[in-house]
């Protein structure tokens, strides 16, 4: 075999170099993966994933027979028994029975959660939900003290202060009158309104 050349060894060896790094090159490559050369591109992606994967809320009024009626945020999907609880839960005299607990909300909903059915009270039909529901009116000029005693807000003092106001100036003309009774505010009226008739 004849000798190499110094000339021919160097570039002898230059080859393989060139060869061992190309070599190199394209396994890491191939480990690696594709890269993204632009890296705002990647960050917006990962927020619109965020944005994707974040729960919806929706707001429902809450009013009636629960201890803090207001308006809530509850996550999308949630039911009127979640409503319910973030009111702070039913008062002692909510009829429950008369409220599909199970029903799902939608945005906008109002969920009213009726008094026990009493002798003498009015029972209306009642809910924006779209669910059967009961609503009980309490008739505040024919009312009993017993009666208007279960009107949320309403104990035996107020309820008594109210059938001596009728018995002293005469039945109530429009239901906003009851606030001239001792102890009923604006927003002890605005409890009872949905409860409440001449």
């Amino acid at each position: 075999m004849a000798q190499l050349s110094k000339a021919q060894i160097v570039i002898l060896l230059v080859a393989v170099l060139a060869l061992g790094m190309g070599a190199g090159v394209f396994l890491h490559s191939r480990i690696a993966g594709p890269s993204s050369s632009n890296p705002a591109q990647v960050a917006s992606t990962d927020t619109a994933d965020l944005r994707s994967i974040a729960p919806k809320t929706i707001n429902v009024y809450v009013t009636g027979a629960v201890i803090h009626p207001d308006v809530y945020s509850l996550p999308e999907g949630s039911i009127v028994k979640d409503a319910v609880t973030a009111a702070g839960g039913s008062t002692e005299k909510a009829d429950l029975v008369g409220v599909n607990l199970a029903a799902r909300l939608q945005d906008g909903d109002q969920i009213t959660v009726p008094l026990i059915f009493e002798e003498g009270a009015v029972r209306t039909g009642a809910s924006s939900t779209g669910t059967s529901t009961v609503q009980t009116r309490i008739s505040i000029n024919r009312a009993t003290v017993a009666e208007l005693d279960t009107l949320p807000g309403i104990g035996p003092a107020k309820a008594q202060a109210i059938v001596d106001y009728r018995m002293q100036h005469g039945q109530f003309k429009r239901l906003e009158d009851l606030q001239k009774v001792k102890g009923i505010g604006t927003k002890t009226f605005e409890e009872l309104k949905p409860f409440i008739s001449l």
